[in-house]
């Protein structure tokens, strides 16, 4: 991909753009189907990979999926230039088999799709590589119609694009595949890759331009864009991606000038910027909000491939992902953002409005303002405006686990205002009870976090007693360790245990079997060929669903589909707004305020519209693996 640097010059001087290739999508598209290729490559590398040093000790590969791992590193070269259709064939997972059988260099999706990726998720994939490409091609192209405007709201506007806030590129996101990522993979602990990239409190940073948010603790940092006397947020070490998604979320950013003309407006007495697009405010509210993990696609995109391996059926990845942790992280993270709303977002406005009469607006700390954006961060809204009026709305609450999140909050008739400022919420003084219960987030609601790892380690039981995956994993592999872990390493012990006296057993292939594993103390693999299994495997088309364990009933649990997220930051999306005349309605708290709303729960189903609208924002590509998201998305999702 091109650098972000490349493409703000690409921005401003229509000549680099030609000469860099940025003013044809069939470039843009090859270049970020080249980075996965490569990117795909490296990790299967090192997964398999033994290079004769500490790590290469713990490379295991299932020997059933070697050819996959061939046809994906010997896949077929990436042209410079690939139009919609190329990329749909590279990304064409169908028939994998089959094609890797006729021998010689395959697509890339092939290649994936053998080595255990969903072909509906490599489609998505490629999808989201036509999405990402058309978007900087329009960007790039609607600067030249923007030349001769001069207006300082238009350049305001024009300028969201490419913010002298946080920015990244190509370069640090192949620094962070390179050197986290990576380095995470070749560990037996992959939990990080599924973690926040930040633990703690929420806390806001006024940045050049802008505000950013995140948990945890903040230091003394020296850069172009805060100064020397800036600050930056500690990481926690995880990757960021949020589980059983390609999303992947780090700083929120709002990209709105506190020193601009639209802020300025609202603190002359003017209009909410967190609101609708008006004359003074040269865009609605929720466009000025943006994670910034959406700048690190190919990150975002092969950890993804990493969930996939680990979550398919008797895959021994499975036990490299320590779900307890993952729940206590996923949860304080959203526990800590609504924390955040009430503790130093809720109070706000009245200080604002009491330092104002005082004179002394100026001084006033902006944080409790522009942090109402955490709910991006952190939010699934849970309700639709059902009734009332704009000053006192009606809720119609939805069960859990169905939420609107992110971009699916700008929508109409959600709370007063909510076409505009979606989850930029535009809270001036405390909100109704009505409101707040409103707030859910993505732990509990679309994603739905909780019930995505509760699914995975119920698989991660379920395996254990229908697979032989037992005797292929580590039992220092991160799901065994500690001690809310205890009960699966028991498990672990007890499936061994019966494996060494099940006819199973002969099935077991011992090229898969890790070296340096015990078991009660002795060789694992010592035990293994001591009771008959076969150095060498006779039969590797063996039962697909052996039972070690006589009290496992019913089907295997299934996990949902992985969920794709928007591949356009939303910063980089056409700036379409049209004007509407009036004030936003504000979430107040009092009775002649707008939002003070009463709840009512509802156990209907949701209107599917959304989605259906959705999928087409991604050209209708890939139809069927949009329609199995959407069959588990009933369950959790509204969009």
């Amino acid at each position: 991909m091109p650098s972000h640097q490349e493409l703000q010059n690409a921005w401003c001087d229509p000549s680099i753009r030609a000469s860099l290739g940025l003013d044809r999508f069939e470039a843009l598209a090859a270049r970020q189907t080249q980075d996965l290729s490569k990117g795909a490559r490296a990790l299967l590398f090192d997964l398999a990979g033994n290079l004769g040093n500490e790590v290469g000790k713990l490379a295991n590969f299932p020997m059933e999926k070697l050819a996959g791992l061939r046809a994906t590193i010997q896949s077929s070269p990436i042209a410079g230039a690939i139009s919609e259709n190329d990329v749909i064939a590279i990304f064409n997972g169908q028939d994998a088999d089959k094609a890797i059988k006729a021998a010689g260099n395959v697509a890339l999706g092939v290649g994936l799709a053998a080595v255990g990726t969903a072909i509906p998720v490599v489609g998505q994939i490629g999808a989201a590589v036509v999405a990402l490409g058309r978007a900087i091609y329009s960007i790039l192209d609607a600067q030249k119609k923007a030349l001769d405007q001069k207006e300082a709201a238009v350049r305001e506007a024009l300028y969201q694009t490419f913010p002298p806030l946080q920015t990244a590129d190509s370069v640090t996101d192949s620094g962070l595949v390179q050197n986290q990522l990576r380095a995470i993979l070749v560990t037996q602990d992959w939990t990080p890759v599924f973690m926040p990239r930040f633990e703690g409190e929420w806390v806001g940073i006024e940045r050049d331009k802008g505000f950013a948010f995140a948990p945890g603790k903040k230091t003394k940092w020296s850069d172009k864009f805060g100064g020397d006397e800036a600050e930056a947020f500690v990481p926690s070490g995880g990757v960021g991606l949020i589980p059983g998604t390609s999303i992947l979320t780090s700083v929120i950013q709002v990209n709105l000038d506190p020193r601009g003309h639209a802020f300025s407006h609202f603190f002359a007495g003017g209009g909410d910027p967190r609101g609708p697009f008006t004359a003074d405010n040269p865009m609605s509210g929720a466009q000025y909000v943006i994670d910034t993990g959406s700048f690190y696609p190919a990150t975002a995109r092969l950890g993804a491939l990493a969930w996939e391996w680990a979550t398919r059926t008797g895959s021994p990845y499975l036990y490299r992902l320590d779900v307890s942790r993952m729940h206590a992280a996923w949860k304080a993270y959203c526990d800590a953002g609504i924390d955040y709303l009430r503790e130093r977002v809720f109070p706000w406005y009245a200080k604002f409005i009491k330092a104002k009469a005082n004179g002394d607006a100026g001084n006033m700390n902006l944080e409790g303002f522009f942090g109402s954006a955490v709910y991006y961060g952190v939010g699934s809204w849970a309700c639709r405006q059902s009734g009332g009026t704009n000053l006192k709305p009606v809720f119609t609450k939805y069960p859990i686990p169905s939420g609107r999140y992110r971009e699916q909050i700008k929508a109409a008739n959600l709370y007063p205002g909510s076409a505009h400022s979606g989850a930029f919420l535009p809270i001036l003084s405390e909100p109704s009870k009505g409101f707040q219960d409103c707030m859910g987030t993505i732990y509990y609601r679309n994603p739905a976090i909780r019930d995505v790892l509760n699914k995975l380690q119920e698989r991660q039981r379920s395996d254990l007693r229908r697979t032989l995956v037992c005797a292929y994993v580590r039992h220092t592999d991160a799901a065994f360790v500690g001690e809310k872990n205890k009960s699966l390493l028991d498990l672990l012990r007890n499936q061994r245990a019966l494996l060494l006296t099940s006819e199973d057993r002969f099935y077991v292939n011992m090229l898969d079997v890790p070296e340096g594993e015990t078991h009660e103390g002795q060789d694992w693999r010592g035990l293994l060929l001591k009771s008959g299994v076969p150095a060498l495997p006779h039969n590797l088309s063996g039962p697909k669903n052996l039972r070690l364990g006589e009290t496992e009933p019913g089907d295997s649990p299934e996990l949902p589909p992985l969920k794709i997220g928007d591949p356009v930051p939303p910063a980089w999306k056409p700036k379409i707004a049209t004007f509407t005349p009036g004030a936003l309605g504000h979430v107040g708290q009092d009775g002649d305020e707008p939002g003070h709303g009463q709840v009512e729960m509802s156990g209907s189903d949701l209107d599917w519209r959304d989605f259906a609208a959705g999928a087409a924002a991604f050209g209708g590509l890939f139809a069927a693996g949009w329609a199995i998201s959407k069959r588990w998305g009933r369950k959790s999702a509204l969009g």
